[in-house]
Formats: C-alpha cells, sequence, structure tokens
C-alpha cells in the first residue's frame, strides 16, 4: 500500500487459492483504491525499431501493425518512441515490450474485476527502473542496472537513460548463488549485449549495484576486478533511502514499489478494456474536484456577500442614529423659533395655491399676436385700441361665450379691437367691406376661437334711421369710418 507519499506496510499472496482470496480480502478493505501491476518475469519480450517519423492516425496504425506483428498471443503490449533522429528523414526510435505469458496474470485480473478494484496500469519491472534512475538522478551513457529480488539477478542496460534490453537470470533454489556465480551471469550479460550490437566491445560498460538490501557487495568486488567494466557502483539502503526523501526499503522490491507509487510510468501494458474501472475512478475524481472547487467558490463568494451585507447592516445603523440625533437637533432648534403666523396646513395650501396661480397665469402675447397676423393683410386698418381680458365674461358683454376648460367655470380669454379705415373718403361700402374682411382674416386664425363684429363704420341695423350726408362725409377732411371687433381665444392645449 502507497499512502501519503510513502510506502506502508506490504503484504504477499501465494501464487494459489489461499493467496487469491486473501488478496480479495485487501481488496475489500480497501474498496476503489487504484492498483498497480509490477511484472518482474523471465516471460517478457523487448525490440527496438527504427521507423519512419509520423504523426496522428497514420502513426496509430504504423504502431499497431508493428505491435501485432511482434506479440500475437499476448494483450500485454505497449510501444513508445524514445527519440528521434536528426538527419533528413528524422526517423523515430521505438522500444515495443510485452508480457509474453497472458496466463500469468488472469487469476489476479479476475479478483480485481470481481471485486471491481480500478487497474491503473500494468508494468515490467525495467520500466519502472528508467524511471526510478530519472529520479535517483543517475546518468550513463552505457549503464548496466543490476538489482537482486527474490526471483534472481535482474539486468537491465540503458543508453543514455533509455531502456534498450533486459534479463532475468533466476536464482538457483538448489544451490545459494555465490558472489562470483552472480559476477559471471554479469559478464554474460555484457556478452549478450555485445551480440545486440547494443555495445560494442571496446565501449565502457557501467555497471550499477541498486544494493537496498546490503546484499552485493562481494559481488561489487568481483566486478571491480574485472576489466572488461569500465566501473561498478553501488548504493546502499541508506544511500537509496536518502535520495528517495528517507522512503523505507525494508522489503523486497521496495524500492521499485517506491519509484511505482511516486511517479507511474508513462507506457503501460495493460489494454483499455482492463483500465476501463480505472477511466470512471478518474472522471469521479474530476467531477469531485470540480464540485469541491464550486463549492469552495460558492463558499467564497457566500462569504463575501455576507461580509458585505454586514457592511451594509454597520453603515445603515450608523445613518439611522445620525439620522435620530439630527431630528432630535432639528426639534431643539424649532423650540427657538418665533410662533408662526398661521399654521402649517394653511402654509401648505397658500404654497400650493401660489403654485396653480403660476401655472395658470396668462398674459396678452398671444391674443397680440393674432391680431398682428391679420393686420400684415390689412394695411387699411388703423388699430386706435387692444383690449385683453381673462375672465368670467368678457370685453364688453358677451353671454355666449364658451366655458373654459383650463380655468374656473365660465372663464375665457378675449380681445377688443378698436379701430379706423384710413384713408376715408366716405365710402362706407368699401369700409364696412374692409372691416368684414379684417374681421374673417382674424376667424381664420389658429389661435382664435370665434369673431363678432360689435361696431360697423355705419350703423345699418334695421331698427336704427338713417341719417347724414355721403357727399359731406366725402368732402370733410375730420369724418372717421371707426368699428370695433371682439374676438374669443381658443383654451391652450
Amino acid at each position: 500500500m502507497f499512502e501519503g507519499g510513502r510506502l506502508g506496510p506490504c503484504q504477499e499472496f501465494a501464487a494459489s487459492e489461499i493467496g487469491q482470496r486473501a488478496f480479495g480480502d485487501l481488496l475489500h478493505d480497501h474498496p476503489g483504491i487504484p492498483v498497480h501491476i509490477m511484472v518482474d518475469s523471465v516471460e517478457e519480450d523487448y525490440h527496438l525499431e527504427v521507423l519512419p517519423h509520423a504523426s496522428g492516425f497514420a502513426r496509430q496504425e504504423l504502431v499497431r501493425r508493428k505491435l501485432k506483428q511482434f506479440y500475437r498471443g499476448t494483450p500485454y503490449y505497449t510501444a513508445w518512441v524514445q527519440w528521434r533522429e536528426t538527419d533528413k528523414r528524422r526517423d523515430d526510435h521505438y522500444l515495443f515490450a510485452a508480457l509474453t505469458n497472458a496466463e500469468l496474470l488472469r487469476s489476479w485480473l479476475e479478483t480485481l474485476h470481481l471485486f471491481r478494484a480500478p487497474l491503473a496500469g500494468i508494468y515490467l519491472l525495467p520500466m519502472v527502473t528508467q524511471d526510478l534512475l530519472a529520479r535517483l538522478e543517475l546518468k550513463a551513457p552505457d549503464l548496466l542496472v543490476v538489482t537482486w529480488h527474490n526471483g534472481g539477478l535482474r539486468q537491465s542496460f540503458f543508453q543514455d537513460g533509455h531502456l534498450k534490453a533486459s534479463r532475468l537470470a533466476l536464482a538457483d533454489q538448489e544451490h545459494a548463488n555465490s558472489a562470483a556465480d552472480l559476477a559471471v551471469d554479469v559478464g554474460k550479460t555484457r556478452l549478450y549485449l555485445n551480440s545486440l550490437r547494443l555495445v560494442a566491445r571496446e565501449a565502457n560498460l557501467t555497471v550499477l549495484l541498486l544494493d537496498s538490501q546490503d546484499g552485493m557487495a562481494d559481488l561489487q568486488r568481483h566486478l571491480q576486478s574485472d576489466s572488461g567494466f569500465a566501473a561498478t557502483l553501488r548504493l546502499s539502503h541508506d544511500e537509496l533511502s536518502t535520495r528517495l526523501g528517507g522512503a523505507p526499503l525494508r522489503y523486497p522490491y521496495a524500492l521499485h514499489m517506491t519509484a511505482l507509487g511516486m511517479q507511474p510510468p508513462a507506457h503501460n501494458l495493460a489494454p483499455a478494456s482492463a483500465t476501463r474501472n480505472f477511466w470512471r475512478y478518474r472522471q469521479r475524481r474530476l467531477i469531485y474536484a470540480a464540485s469541491a472547487t464550486i463549492t469552495a467558490l460558492a463558499l467564497v463568494w457566500t462569504g463575501a456577500n455576507l461580509y458585505q451585507s454586514r457592511q451594509l447592516e454597520n453603515a445603515t445603523r450608523q445613518l439611522e442614529t445620525e439620522t435620530r440625533a439630527l431630528q432630535a437637533r432639528y426639534a431643539e432648534i424649532t423650540k427657538t423659533f418665533p410662533q408662526a403666523p398661521a399654521s402649517a396646513e394653511n402654509l401648505e395650501k397658500a404654497v400650493q395655491l401660489a403654485i396653480r396661480i403660476k401655472q395658470d397665469q396668462r398674459t396678452p402675447q398671444r391674443a397680440m399676436l393674432a391680431v398682428s397676423r391679420a393686420l400684415e393683410t390689412s394695411p387699411e386698418i388703423a388699430l386706435d385700441s387692444l383690449g385683453w381680458k381673462y375672465g368670467a365674461a368678457g370685453l364688453e358683454t358677451d353671454k355666449s361665450a364658451p366655458a373654459s376648460p383650463g380655468g374656473a367655470a365660465g372663464w375665457h380669454e378675449s380681445i377688443m379691437v378698436e379701430g379706423e379705415i384710413r384713408p376715408f373718403h366716405g365710402d362706407y361700402r368699401s369700409a364696412m367691406a374692409s372691416v368684414n374682411r379684417f374681421a374673417a382674416k382674424m376667424a381664420q386664425d389658429s389661435d382664435i376661437a370665434s369673431v363678432s363684429v360689435v361696431q360697423m363704420p355705419l350703423n345699418i341695423h334695421s331698427s336704427n334711421a338713417l341719417s347724414g350726408n355721403t357727399l359731406d362725409a366725402a368732402n370733410n377732411e375730420t369724418a372717421r369710418a371707426g368699428f370695433k371687433i371682439k374676438a374669443v381665444m381658443k383654451e391652450r392645449s
């Protein structure tokens, strides 16, 4: 179990029915925890291939055909680009790896499926070693990494930090493998690398012993005496633990399991069908993380709103306090005021009446403009006086005037025009015609409601007796043709 960034207590399960039940009990006690499987077995295979550079769907098809060509009998395989050439073709260098015995994991995967445990990935031990070297910051052009486990001596070859080949020499169960025997096996690995043309015979091959159990000191001495190796380095338990941040390495494979828990390799052997539960697990985690983020933002927003509301409440209470203080001060000041001449109610009515009088204020401007427009086309009319009134009755007497909707009942605006015809030579007929034309012109004005002729130059009413001499009027320079016209103005819109 890997908890809190550190490897916890480890358990071993036998490859038997009892071991499967014990493994199932562990999964039952820790439901929903992702499972990483690391395999250390001789039933593995590695292929180095140089393929034309491609991308997208073309690369997927190219890699898929190669994988099917190499590994037809197993679903556990992978491929990754280790580096790319810099020449014109810029070919890609791939490493194809696979677990050739699919039955090796069948029972364990069935147990995972039974308990719905999310499988994160399946990794070969040398794949984990590549990430382990990067974490330990160990670099060499040609590096042979040697580790000892229960299964035997694991030897993995790396060039510039990239895994190229690996082999597992099984431990002799009848005879304990001596340091000399192990040194001989390491020498065989060197010859094997020479045969694969991965290392030239004269190349400086460095051996690195990852001795987490402090049991490879004798092997180091034997290898140091071999002139076929440039150098033999050994990292003890304490050195490895220190480089990994004080991680405990008491158990077999603890070194690699710690590296696997810290950072799983980017590529794994598990097909998509086997890691479906892990994909669902990650989706749930993303949903939980998004929900937690939204909840946190909502809490922050709510807190900000509550803080702002509290600030507004404090400001409101402060304003209320200031208002009460001002009202109390105003009340104290008003007690010193002299006695008002009228009650507050009467003062209010007086103000309202003044406002209404101002709104209803009338001037003779509109009437004067209407008379002026009529005079423009009547040059023979000489104006003597213009009377204007706004009230219950017009100038003189006019009981037929319409009621004023804007003012008091029966109120209207009227004008009285007094004038004469100039020049006048005794032609009363022509003078009366001029007066009638002037009255008709006023009646056409849009601001005048009605026009009536109050007095003509000559009174021709049937009830009056005619007298006078038109010839005398024609010869008399003082004769006048006076008239009076009354007009009632329309109410303002």
